[in-house]
């Protein structure tokens, strides 16, 4: 499957226009459920939107349109903001132009917020990607359209205002009770029944020697450091929903900051900036407590500011792509001043939240090492005929894997509806006989082994799927990264700064600096790794000359 990507002019600006694709339209389906309630039963509204959307573009078929394998999906997440994992991949996949249409239950499982709405269906008519919302067909081609399409927008941010408002107010009236609002903390464990902290003594000891270390060193970072040589960590506890081990990780000057102004040790509670007395036992007297906070304030421990990454005058093109191979950490944006001049770096991960010591990279330049990934990538876009048979390698690759996949997913299905329909007729007999059935033992023990089968089976065929919709999503890829390429020397100058930053993203899935020989690791979206030296001062890079392998490794 080719897609090709235009790029036209409106005005003076360059604005990359829509994606073709002949007469068929692929439809992706966004679902949403504000909260995390019921999921884990076999059907619930996820499964209900999806089967609406579904059906709905199966209607469509006759006039090109086909379902886009992928799942864009937020369980559990507020449609009050665009802060969401399903929705940011859709509107990323949207700008890969990896589909045409997006298909929604309502208008408000898209967005509650008006402006955002517009935000999102502005992204969608700049890449040439439809909306349709199954249950409120409104004409949006008339002002009369448009106008029903806004009030539905401004009454779902209506609801949910008001939904807000009843949740804060009933969480400010809980914390002037003295009740505990956040997830569970060092020091205590959560009653689920009482909904209140019951003091954990091993944990309170821990805590006891946090303040203490931090009176003798007085210092952020050294207090980390020592509590974590110790063995001491942050709460870990399991998730109600679903059942995962979260927290447990390692103290650094964030945490240790936080933890170290939390009311919560002597007994009180702090909401947004009120302080109250709580209903649980506290475990620090209060005297050790304002002293360490009086020693913080003298030290100006969490004083810093720093300015919005917008106001910086910079664009980190390898923003979120950057990690340290020493460390094994992620390189983040950072930027100093000095004497009226201002320099931008990336710094290991470790570094900003533990102390100088605590990895040996510390900072890259951030001009050198963009600057340098530019280079590669106009080199990769010289070369098309490199491009062309890596991208056939790994299409041809995800093409003779397709069919295997498919086949065994068939062959599976009926499997499938066989142990449901044997497990459904023991469960009809035993229903039948009662509970004084003699042969209620046997009947359930062959259910448990039926259903452990079909769990083992279900689970079976959910892997193949997501195995056939990956290398379904490669083949399309590839032809998207092949189009970017293609066009990138010729459009990036002319795209605004965040443009580029996610052009680069487009391709580039990671870069890795190697400390140890100096070199820069870099892994293009659907192409083998890459690696570059740099010069001995690690500052001018030196430049490397492609050229066409008789043997392509994917």
């Amino acid at each position: 499957m080719k897609v090709k990507l235009r790029w036209r002019r409106r005005g003076n600006k360059a604005k990359m226009g829509p994606l073709e694709k002949g007469g068929t339209k692929l439809c992706a389906i966004y679902t949403r459920k504000s909260t995390d309630e019921n999921l884990d039963q076999a059907f619930n509204s996820l499964d209900s939107q999806r089967e609406y959307c579904g059906a709905f573009i199966k209607s469509r078929e006759p006039e090109g349109w086909q379902l886009y394998p992928h799942d864009y999906t937020d369980p559990g997440w507020s449609g009050g903001n665009m802060d969401r994992p399903g929705l940011q991949t859709l509107l990323a996949d949207a700008r890969k132009g990896k589909f045409q249409v997006v298909v929604c239950y309502k208008y408000d499982r898209l967005s509650r917020n008006t402006k955002d709405f517009l935000e999102i269906l502005d992204i969608f008519d700049k890449h040439g990607v439809a909306f349709v919302s199954v249950t409120q067909p409104i004409d949006t081609t008339s002002s009369v359209g448009r106008l029903m399409r806004s009030i539905l927008v401004d009454f779902s941010q209506f609801e949910r205002e008001l939904i807000s408002e009843r949740t804060r107010d009933k969480m400010a009236a809980m914390a002037k009770k003295g009740r505990w609002l956040g997830h569970p903390i060092i020091g205590y464990d959560f009653d689920y029944e009482k909904k209140a902290l019951v003091v954990n003594e091993a944990e309170a000891a821990q805590v006891k020697e946090m303040f203490e270390t931090y009176i003798r060193t007085r210092s952020l970072s050294l207090t980390a450091l020592a509590l974590n040589a110790r063995g001491c960590r942050m709460k870990c506890w399991t998730s109600r929903t679903s059942k995962n081990r979260i927290g447990g990780r390692k103290f650094n000057k964030c945490n240790l900051f936080y933890l170290l102004t939390n009311p919560v040790f002597i007994g009180k509670v702090r909401h947004h900036g009120n302080i109250y007395d709580g209903e649980h036992k506290a475990i620090l007297d209060p005297e050790l407590f304002a002293r360490v906070n009086k020693l913080m304030e003298l030290n100006g421990a969490g004083r810093r500011h720093q300015p919005k990454r917008k106001d910086i005058g910079h664009t980190f093109l390898l923003q979120g792509l950057l990690r340290c191979g020493s460390c094994g950490y992620a390189m983040t944006p950072n930027f100093s001043h000095s004497r009226g001049n201002k320099f931008f770096y990336y710094r290991c991960l470790p570094v900003t939240k533990l102390n100088w010591s605590a990895c040996c990279v510390k900072n890259l330049p951030a001009g050198k090492l963009e600057e340098f990934v530019l280079e590669r990538l106009s080199s990769l876009a010289a070369q098309p005929e490199l491009i062309r048979r890596m991208v056939a390698k790994v299409q041809d690759r995800a093409a003779m894997g397709l069919p295997e996949k498919q086949q065994e997913k068939i062959r599976l299905a009926p499997e499938l509806g066989k142990l449901e329909s044997r497990i459904a007729n023991l469960v009809a007999v035993l229903s039948e006989e009662g509970a004084s059935s003699p042969r209620k033992a046997d009947i359930l023990g062959e259910l448990e082994k039926l259903s452990a089968a079909k769990a083992q089976l279900t689970a079976r065929i959910e892997q193949i799927a997501r195995d056939i919709q990956a290398l379904e999503e490669r083949r399309i890829e590839a032809d998207v990264v092949q189009n970017n390429l293609r066009s990138f020397g010729r459009v990036f100058a002319k795209v605004p700064p965040k443009e580029q930053q996610e052009l680069v993203q487009l391709m580039v899935r990671e870069a890795v600096y190697e400390r140890e020989t100096n070199s820069l690791r870099l892994s293009f979206r659907i192409l083998p790794e890459m690696k570059w030296e740099f010069d001995d001062e690690g500052l001018v890079l030196k430049p490397v000359k492609l050229s066409c392998p008789t043997r392509i490794r994917t």
